[in-house]
């Protein structure tokens, strides 16, 4: 069975009531283990076409071992679980997910790669709870467009950028995508524009797309329709 090494950090407390000290679940990760992850889910998946068959084994395994962290609800909580769950735990995990028999990557890169996984995962929950926040802030502050969302985002077997602008107050939100395949190399983007609740920026079911999703040539044809689309619907 494997173990692996326990690396000691300084609890994460913030003062509490009274001046007493308590746990802070909302503390980011150690930029250096986010790292160490994502470095881990790009060399794990540009592997995985060695053999027919090893790509979706692959996935199957680092989603198992992902769904046996969902009870980890903070950074805090996935943190002390990656010292805790090591590879024992993935070989435990392992046995109970029953998977079809099949090649796939070392369990090690696997483990890091679900870690991996469920941050993201973590953090796409955080982004719900805080865009309704923002979107009250921004009302108050007599702002048009909220930037709810903005960056680079993983998904398995992808690495992909996302940006999301939600108007304040009607609720049309402008999306855009970029995402590029580990095995080809080839980046794709496409940009829509929904109609979103303006109240909690969540989709609203069943409404139908202000502007099905339209292929961009490239990052900044998506900006220029991220401009375009902000001053037609500026007066929405």
């Amino acid at each position: 069975m494997g173990t692996v090494a326990r690396t000691v950090r300084p609890a994460r407390i913030k003062p509490g009531p009274g001046g007493a000290r308590e746990a802070n679940p909302r503390e980011p990760l150690d930029r250096r283990l986010v790292r160490r992850w994502r470095d881990a889910e790009g060399a794990y998946f540009a592997q995985s076409f060695a053999a027919p068959g090893m790509y979706e084994t692959s996935i199957a395994l680092v989603r198992g071992l992902a769904d046996g962290l969902a009870d980890l609800a903070t950074e805090a909580d996935l943190e002390d679980a990656y010292e805790e769950r090591g590879l024992d735990w993935a070989e435990a995990r392992l046995e109970e997910l029953n998977l079809a028999q099949g090649a796939w990557l070392e369990l090690a890169g696997a483990r890091e790669v679900a870690f991996n996984l469920r941050l993201g995962e973590i953090r796409a929950a955080n982004t719900s709870s805080d865009t309704a926040a923002r979107l009250a802030a921004a009302r108050a502050a007599g702002e048009t467009w909220l930037v709810a969302v903005d960056g680079e985002t993983g998904f398995i077997g992808w690495r992909t950028y996302r940006r999301v602008d939600i108007h304040a107050t009607s609720g049309v939100a402008l999306y855009g995508y970029a995402a590029r395949d580990w095995d080809s190399g080839i980046e794709k983007l496409w940009f829509e524009v929904l109609r979103v609740d303006p109240q909690t920026g969540a989709p609203i079911r069943g409404a139908a797309s202000i502007r099905t999703a339209r292929p961009c040539r490239d990052r900044s044809a998506l900006l220029r329709a991220f401009g375009a689309a902000r001053r037609r619907y500026e007066g929405s």
